[in-house]
């Protein structure tokens, strides 16, 4: 997985890698560094710890695994997708969970080990379904297959179950806020509520401008 760094325009702007550990078992890092130039297309946009390109594609949380993954804590960085050309929107589906009987391809709060269904909202909508404490955020996110269509849409999604509604059904996401940029928060405090949460992971597609965006 990559990351990008923003290090500014003088000399004198070193990036430090320090790494943490506790307990006495063997551990391995193999770390790539690659400098981009300022004026590259390859840049990544400012503030865009994860950067993607091309029209679909997947992007996870750090950690994200379907077995053995754990959701990280203290979480606060931005996803950027491209957007190419001619495109107007994106849309979010979980990604499949071949591993377990019911996916956990989206686990973010709740005990995932039983079924957790979609929470949505947040900010000073405090109610039983909103997100406050590990939420990813979408920008005016609505589901894709609603006839007729939400009149209001969402920005914070939570929960165990990838929808912009609440409830217990997976649903396709889509948004048309632009750039496309998705933001991740957690917070330090697991227990007792949020149990063996695994993270994120989906797929995108972009949506030509013709596509009722």
């Amino acid at each position: 997985m990559k990351v990008y760094i923003d290090a500014g325009l003088g000399q004198s702007n070193p990036i430090v890698i320090s790494v943490i550990t506790s307990g006495t078992f063997p551990r391995i890092w193999r770390i790539r560094v690659t400098q981009i130039h300022c004026g590259s297309i390859a840049r990544a946009e400012q503030g865009c710890l994860q950067y993607y390109t091309g029209i679909s594609g997947r992007v996870r949380s750090f950690n994200f695994n379907t077995v053995s993954g754990r959701q990280l804590s203290n979480q606060d960085y931005s996803i950027c997708i491209r957007t190419e050309r001619n495109f107007c929107g994106i849309q979010y589906n979980a990604c499949p969970d071949l591993e377990n009987n019911r996916s956990r391809s989206f686990t973010l709060s709740g005990n995932s080990n039983n079924p957790t269904g979609t929470m949505v909202g947040g900010g000073t909508q405090v109610t039983q379904n909103a997100c406050i404490q590990d939420w990813l955020l979408i920008g005016c996110m609505r589901s894709a297959d609603r006839i007729p269509p939400q009149s209001a849409c969402e920005d914070r999604v939570c929960g165990g179950t990838f929808s912009a509604e609440v409830g217990m059904v997976q649903k396709t996401v889509q948004s048309s806020v632009r750039p496309f940029r998705l933001y991740f928060h957690t917070d330090g405090i697991e227990a007792p509520t949020d149990i063996d949460n695994r993270g994120f992971c989906l797929d995108y597609v972009q949506q030509p401008c013709t596509n009722g965006f």
